[in-house]
C-alpha cells in the first residue's frame, strides 16, 4: 500500500513539475508583456487579488472537509465521502454568490477600490471586476476536483488537464498584448473560458473514475446538521486561519493602491509574482502529504504518521533554503533580465517576499500536523495573532521606509508565526519534531558550503541587456548549477531520500511502461 501511495506521490511530483515549468514560462512571457504597461498592470494585479472573495467563501469548511473526507476514503466509505464533500462545496456555492454580488457592485464604481482619475483605468477596472464575478463556477468546479483527486493522492489527473490549459492560456496572450494593442480584458476573459472547459473536463472523468453518481451526489449539494457537526470546530480554526491569512496576504494589492497608487502596486506585482510562483512550488512539494496524514488519523497510526512526517522533513527542508538562497543571491540578473531597468525598484521587495515564503515552506509541515491531530487551539491562537503583528509592524515600519514597509513587516510577521508554532508542537507533540528538524539542519550543511563555492565562482553579472537571449542564457548559466548541485549533495548524502527516488521512479517507469505494452 504504501509502495503505491509512493508511486502516487512520484506522478504527482512529474505533473506538478511540468506545471511549474509551464509557470516559469508564463513568468518569463506574459509577465513582461503585461508590465509594458505599469497603470494598467498594476490595476489588474488589483483586480485579481480580489479572487480572494472566491478563494476563502467556504469560511473554513473546505479545509475540514478534505480532512473527514480523506478519513472517510481510508474507511472505503464512499457514501459518507460524497456527504462531506456536497455539504462543504454547497457552502463554498452560498458564500460564492454573495461574493459575486459584492464584486458587481465595486464592478459598477470601481473608484471605491481604484486610485485614479483616468476615465480608461477605471472602465478597464470595472470590466476586469465583471469577468471575475461571474467566475464563481469556474472555482466551485476546481474545488470539487482539488477535493475528490487529492484525498485519493491522484492529483497528477487533473493536474495534467491544468498544465494544457495554462499552456493554452500562455500561447494567448500573443493574441491580446502586442506592441500596438494592450487588450488586457480581452486575455483575462479567455483565460477564464479555458479555466472552465479543463475544470469541467476533470470533473467528467472523476465522476466516472471514481463512481460518483451525480444525481446522488447532487441530492447532497445541500446544508446537512450531521456534516455540520461533524466539520464545525475545524472549520471554525480554519475560518480564523483563513481570516488571518486574509489580513496578511491577499490585501496586499489593496492597502499599496489605497495609500500609494497603482504605480507601487506595479512595483510589488513584481514581487507578488515571485511569491505566487514559489507557494505553487510549495503547495506541489507539500500537497500529496496532507491527505496522507489525514489516512493515518482515519486508520489510528500514529507511528505511520510520525515515520510519514520524519520523512517528509527529509525530503522538503532543502527545497526551503537552497532554491530561495540562489534566487535572493541572483535577484538583480533575474529582475533586470526579466522586465528591466524601470523595475529596479522591485529588487528588494522581491528578496523580502522570497524569505517569507521560505519560513512558510518550513511550517507547512507542522501545519499539516496540527491539522492531521487536531490540535485546534494551536490554529486559533496563531490566527490572532498572525494580523496583530503584521499591522503594529506595518504601522511602525511605515514611518521609517514607507511602501517598503510592507514587505518587510511580511518577514516579521512570518517569522514569529513560525517560532510560535514550532514552541507549541513542542509543548504538545514532545521533542520528536524538533528532533527531525535538527537531523536535516546537520545534513544541509555541506550543501550550503558547496552553494557558496558557485556563488564565488559565478558571481552576479554587472552589464546586463534587458529580455535578450544573451542575457537570459547567463542568467540560467549562473542559476541552474547553484540550484541542482547543492541539491544533489544533499539528496545523495541522504539515504532514505535516495532511495525513495530511485525506487520511485523505477517503479513509475515500470508501470508506465507496462501499461503502454498492454495498451
Amino acid at each position: 500500500m504504501a509502495k503505491s501511495y509512493n508511486n502516487k506521490i512520484l506522478l504527482i511530483y512529474l505533473t506538478k513539475s511540468v506545471g511549474i515549468i509551464t509557470g516559469f514560462l508564463s513568468m518569463l512571457m506574459v509577465v513582461p508583456k503585461l508590465t509594458s504597461n505599469p497603470d494598467i498592470y498594476g490595476i489588474y494585479t488589483v483586480c485579481i487579488s480580489l479572487s480572494m472573495f472566491f478563494s476563502y467563501a467556504d469560511l473554513g469548511f473546505l479545509a475540514a472537509g478534505q480532512k473527514y473526507a480523506a478519513e472517510f476514503f481510508a474507511q472505503k466509505n464512499l457514501n459518507k465521502e460524497m456527504r462531506v464533500i456536497g455539504f462543504v462545496l454547497f457552502f463554498l456555492g452560498i458564500f460564492m454568490l454573495l461574493s459575486s454580488i459584492i464584486l458587481l457592485f465595486v464592478a459598477y464604481n470601481p473608484a471605491i477600490l481604484i486610485k485614479s482619475n483616468n476615465v480608461n483605468d477605471l472602465a478597464i477596472s470595472s470590466k476586469l471586476l465583471t469577468i471575475l464575478a461571474l467566475s464563481s463556477i469556474v472555482i466551485l468546479l476546481q474545488r470539487f476536483n482539488s477535493l475528490v483527486y487529492s484525498i485519493r493522492i491522484e492529483d497528477y489527473i487533473y493536474q495534467s488537464i491544468d498544465v494544457a490549459a495554462n499552456l493554452l492560456k500562455i500561447l494567448s496572450i500573443q493574441f491580446f498584448i502586442t506592441k500596438n494593442t494592450y487588450d488586457i480584458v480581452g486575455y483575462f476573459f479567455t483565460i477564464q473560458i479555458l479555466s472552465l472547459f479543463s475544470s469541467m473536463l476533470s470533473v467528467a472523468i472523476a465522476t466516472k473514475k471514481y463512481n460518483y453518481n451525480i444525481k446522488q451526489f447532487l441530492s447532497y449539494f445541500r446544508f446537512s446538521k450531521e456534516m455540520y457537526i461533524l466539520t464545525k470546530t475545524l472549520a471554525f480554526s480554519s475560518l480564523l486561519t483563513t481570516i488571518a491569512w486574509i489580513l496578511y496576504f491577499e490585501l496586499d494589492a489593496v492597502i499599496l493602491s489605497t495609500f500609494y497608487g497603482v504605480k507601487i502596486v506595479a512595483m510589488y506585482a513584481i514581487g507578488f509574482t515571485f511569491l505566487s510562483f514559489t507557494r505553487n512550488l510549495y503547495n506541489t512539494i507539500y500537497s500529496p502529504f496532507l491527505s496522507r496524514f489525514n489516512h493515518f488519523v482515519g486508520d489510528n497510526d500514529d507511528e505511520g504518521l510520525y515515520q510519514t512526517f520524519r520523512f517528509l522533513i527529509k525530503v522538503t527542508f532543502p527545497l526551503c533554503i537552497i532554491p530561495p538562497m540562489v534566487l535572493i543571491f541572483y535577484m538583480k540578473n533575474i529582475v533586470v533580465t526579466w522586465v528591466g531597468y524601470d523595475y529596479l525598484s522591485s529588487i528588494f521587495i522581491c528578496q523580502l517576499f522570497l524569505i517569507t515564503t521560505a519560513l512558510t515552506g518550513l511550517s507547512i509541515p507542522i501545519g499539516y500536523m496540527i491539522i492531521a491531530k487536531s490540535q485546534n487551539t494551536i490554529l486559533r491562537i496563531n490566527a490572532i495573532i498572525l494580523p496583530v503583528i503584521f499591522y503594529t509592524s506595518l504601522a511602525v515600519l511605515n514611518f521609517y521606509v514607507g511602501e517598503r514597509s510592507l514587505a518587510i513587516a511580511k518577514v516579521i510577521t512570518i517569522f514569529c508565526s513560525l517560532i510560535l508554532v514550532l514552541y507549541f508542537i513542542h509543548k504538545i507533540l514532545g521533542s520528536k519534531i524538533l528532533k527531525f528538524y535538527k537531523e536535516a539542519t546537520k545534513t544541509i550543511l555541506l550543501p550550503i558550503l558547496s552553494m557558496a563555492i558557485i556563488f564565488w565562482l559565478l558571481p552576479n553579472s554587472q552589464n546586463i541587456e534587458p529580455k535578450t537571449f544573451n542575457a537570459y542564457y547567463t542568467l540560467a548559466w549562473n542559476i541552474i548549477p547553484a540550484l541542482l548541485i547543492p541539491l544533489l549533495v544533499y539528496y545523495l548524502m541522504e539515504t532514505q531520500t535516495r532511495v525513495f527516488v530511485f525506487t520511485g521512479l523505477t517503479n513509475t517507469f515500470k508501470s508506465l511502461k507496462f501499461r503502454y505494452t498492454n495498451a
